[in-house]
């Protein structure tokens, strides 16, 4: 969110899946001047889009325009050189092509877990929002082995402090320290002894020489976020764990986010590097997300959707 600008209204045009373009005649959005925005955003991009469980954000805009539910899926691509995709609304199905021209449907695929609210919300200029996305991870493993970790920081604190939040604004999953630091020692025991350390890249904490890739990416020890129920679990490989910093040279993509403090803070902020070429679900009405984990273990990416573009399912 941002701390100023002015808030104003304009007609926005989208592409319906269809493929005819649509128009929502009275769109809400801030327009705040450019030294807020600073460097943080990508080279080219003009703005951002909110999509969080406010009234304004642009999932319930698109939902109150053309009568669907308040519910989309993001697809978001590892490539520089080909878009993800974003659907508003009920969709059906999500067509993905494979090779050899085989067309599947990932969202039959899905893991759900259930959406949370931190009870104290995150404050902004005095006010409470509680419009962030968070699910219950409950342990972490690597390479199938439990993570040795204090499991309370999972939970939400008297203050708030605590959980584990969805979101694309952080590059990178973001750890509380003393969860970074379990995780990184676990990864590294579990790495293959013609691995070795180099020092670390910023903003990385451990990078590492020797190691090989395949078709999932970087063959590095899986991370998985366990969830509530039964098997459970999102995995994370090599792809998404491991970032390329200079030839030859692999760290792992995560990042030490200190302790907890005066600000609101999650244990766990799952970032945009391991949610590329994830389809999440997000499913308002009935409060779940769901999850595929990598779509490289079914042989395609983001890429590969037939829509290639921002949509609205109308």
């Amino acid at each position: 969110m941002a701390t100023g600008g002015q808030v104003a209204e304009d007609v926005l045009s989208i592409r319906s899946t269809t493929g005819e373009a649509v128009s929502v005649p009275r769109f809400v959005f801030n327009c705040v001047s450019a030294w807020l925005l600073g460097n943080d955003l990508a080279r080219g991009v003009k703005g951002m889009a909110g999509l969080g469980r406010s009234y304004v954000a642009l999932p319930t805009q698109l939902a109150q325009t053309f009568n669907f539910q308040r519910k989309f899926a993001l697809c978001l691509s590892s490539s520089v050189k080909a878009s993800g995709v974003i659907v508003f609304g009920d969709y059906s199905p999500y067509g993905v092509m494979l090779p050899p021209h085989k067309n599947i449907d990932i969202s039959k695929s899905l893991i759900y877990t259930p959406l949370l609210t931190n009870p104290r919300g995150a404050k902004y200029l005095g006010q409470r929002e509680f419009s962030e996305y968070y699910i219950g991870v409950k342990s972490i493993r690597v390479n199938g082995k439990a993570v040795p970790l204090n499991t309370t920081l999972l939970s939400f604190e008297d203050e708030g402090n605590g959980g584990t939040k969805i979101s694309t604004v952080n590059p990178y999953t973001v750890l509380e320290s003393s969860i970074y630091n379990a995780v990184k020692e676990a990864f590294v025991r579990e790495l293959p002894d013609s691995v070795t350390g180099v020092n670390p890249v910023a903003p990385f904490g451990a990078c590492f020489r020797g190691i090989r890739s395949s078709w999932t990416g970087p063959q590095v020890p899986s991370i998985d976020f366990v969830l509530p129920g039964k098997n459970g679990y999102w995995r994370i490989l090599g792809a998404n764990s491991m970032v390329e910093v200079r030839k030859d040279v692999e760290c792992l993509g995560f990042v030490d986010g200190g302790v907890f403090g005066n600000l609101i803070m999650p244990a766990i902020v799952i970032g945009g590097h391991q949610i590329e070429d994830n389809l999440l679900e997000f499913d308002l009405p009935r409060s779940r997300v769901g999850f595929s984990s990598s779509l490289l273990l079914h042989q395609t990416t983001c890429a590969h959707f037939n829509a290639t573009t921002t949509v609205s399912h109308v």
